[in-house]
């Protein structure tokens, strides 16, 4: 799991396996947040205030995401009541994009690429 809060966090995805397309939407989706909440030429910008963005990876347990919040007791994300789940259609990966709304001013977004966890 990767946690994204400042650009430094995106910066350092640069070293990562993720494919290339999904990198680049998550760079775009930090970029609208960024630009729609705060001074979008802010070096120091966060999204800790409103919310992170958690980027799912293949071997973490889903029923069990007590740093996001997700605890194993109420299974996890699958105990979670999402906002709204999207999925998209990178050409050459597909990924679940998915919010959950804590309150009106926080919410979590979580990436996932499609069929990397057992189901």
């Amino acid at each position: 799991m990767r946690i994204i809060q400042t650009q430094q966090d995106i910066d350092s995805l640069q070293y990562s396996s993720l494919p290339l397309t999904f990198l680049k939407h998550i760079q775009e989706y930090f970029t609208q947040l960024r630009d729609s909440f705060h001074n979008k030429d802010d070096p120091y910008f966060s999204l800790q205030p409103s919310g992170p963005i958690f980027i799912l990876e293949a071997g973490d347990n889903l029923h069990d995401l007590s740093l996001v919040g997700f605890r194993r007791e109420e299974d996890g994300l699958f105990g979670s009541c999402p906002e709204y789940v999207e999925l998209y259609d990178l050409s050459n990966t597909q990924i679940y994009k998915i919010a959950v709304m804590n309150t009106n001013d926080y919410i979590i977004t979580l990436f996932t690429q499609v069929g990397i966890h057992h189901k």
